[in-house]
């Protein structure tokens, strides 16, 4: 979980347990007793090791004396989940809605900072590509099957890679260009279209090598929007950095995976290795 996430479930914890104390009970036990909770669930909310549910909120501000507090407690576990959002959940009606909202904050982005280890970023994907992984993303999460409208709603954050002065600063591992999606035929194309990438004026293609010398652990994938956000993925849930300490941790984290990154003829070399690798691929 971000910091930030969890310093807010923290904080909300600490309150929790004010409330307790003030209502006269005091130990955790006790309050666990009067709820009909198990000890350890008190104890995992006031330290911040679980995440409270709107009834939970309710039950313990009800049970401690502290109603007027309801309102303003539940907008605190629902910042939370907006910080650390389950895909599940995010996921529940398809992946078209979470392709479209991602829209609205391409559209005010000047500066663009990516890092991918194992996989192209979506704006540099080709159809094929994309319904590829959203093919994996249907039957990972078990959700609707909308492969073809998530795919093209992904397709519309092409256009910003040509209006405006958006600048695209991205950094991929050798290993996204080896990662099979969809066999080589799909992988050839997807690798010529980084090829045309390299050539747009406002992207700036860098490919770090599998023997590169690092400055800082590969680490998850993650998406940078000017100093405001940055948007992390894992297998579970996307969280949203949005603390300046925090976002400014990861800038650092990019301006040392840059070090190590290759840039310019060297990225187009190792494109070409890849296309041959997949051209000596058999094909069904």
């Amino acid at each position: 979980m971000s910091r930030q996430a969890q310093e807010a479930r923290e904080a909300l914890g600490a309150r929790l347990r004010g409330f307790r104390k003030d209502a006269g009970f005091a130990s955790g036990r006790a309050l666990a007793r009067a709820l009909g909770w198990q000890e350890s669930k008190v104890s995992r909310l006031e330290n911040g090791k679980q995440n409270a549910s709107e009834e939970d909120i309710r039950t313990w501000c009800s049970r401690t004396g502290q109603g007027e507090h309801v309102d303003d407690l539940i907008a605190t576990v629902r910042h939370i989940d907006e910080l650390w959002l389950e895909w599940r959940r995010k996921l529940a009606t398809g992946a078209e809605k979470r392709q479209q909202e991602a829209l609205p904050v391409y559209a005010k982005t000047k500066l663009f900072r990516i890092w991918h280890p194992t996989l192209v970023w979506g704006t540099l994907q080709t159809p094929e590509y994309a319904a590829e992984t959203f093919k994996q993303v249907v039957e990972y999460y078990e959700i609707p099957d909308d492969t073809e409208a998530a795919t093209a709603k992904r397709l519309e954050r092409n256009k910003y890679l040509y209006q405006g002065n958006r600048i695209f600063n991205v950094i991929l591992g050798e290993q996204a260009l080896y990662s099979n999606f969809g066999g080589p035929d799909v992988m050839k194309g997807q690798l010529d279209r980084l090829l045309s990438a390299i050539r747009l004026p406002r992207v700036s293609l860098g490919i770090v090598p599998r023997d590169a010398e690092l400055s800082i652990w590969p680490g998850n994938s993650f998406s940078m929007f000017d100093d405001k956000l940055v948007l992390v993925e894992t297998y579970s849930a996307e969280f949203s950095v949005t603390q300046p300490r925090e976002v400014e941790l990861y800038a650092k984290a990019f301006a040392r995976l840059k070090q190590s990154a290759v840039y310019g003829a060297p990225v187009r070399d190792l494109i070409f290795a890849a296309i041959q690798h997949f051209d000596r691929m058999p094909t069904d």
